[in-house]
């Protein structure tokens, strides 16, 4: 094996880490989850994992924008450990989504935090998404 192709299958492979389980929460309770982290539902055996934040154009505290901009989500929602489904999630919910139907379940983005500032960096560990989860 060559040296690429070794430190190739070593990124891939630390990239893959199992989700942070953030704990359990309740149907109609607000939670808040970081990115990489999971949570499931009491008495439900759902899970909803938090995978990353795919695009953050929200626009920054101390300018004035055209338009508020918008930040998008990826997450991996599943019931009882079977195939999960993918769905992005929007803040800007004039322009797209911010909720994913799943199986009788809404699962929804109330928020992401923190909210971008001028001339500050967001690193991927300080995200956390604020959702809810209530059934049909």
């Amino acid at each position: 094996m060559n040296i690429f192709v070794f430190l190739l299958v070593a990124i891939l492979t630390s990239c893959t880490q199992d989700p942070i389980i953030s704990g359990k929460v309740s149907l109609n309770e607000q939670f808040t989850i970081k990115e990489g982290g999971q949570v499931v539902i009491k008495g439900e055996k759902l899970s909803v994992q938090f995978s990353s934040v795919l695009d953050e154009s929200r626009c920054p505290t101390g300018v004035q924008c055209v338009w508020e901009g918008n930040a998008t989500i990826s997450i991996e929602v599943s019931k009882k450990r079977k195939k999960s489904v993918r769905a992005i999630l929007n803040t800007n919910t004039a322009i797209q989504q911010n909720e994913l139907a799943y199986k009788n379940y809404r699962i929804k983005l109330l928020g992401l935090n923190p909210y971008p500032r001028i001339d500050e960096k967001i690193e991927a560990k300080d995200y956390e998404a604020v959702m809810i989860v209530t059934k049909d």
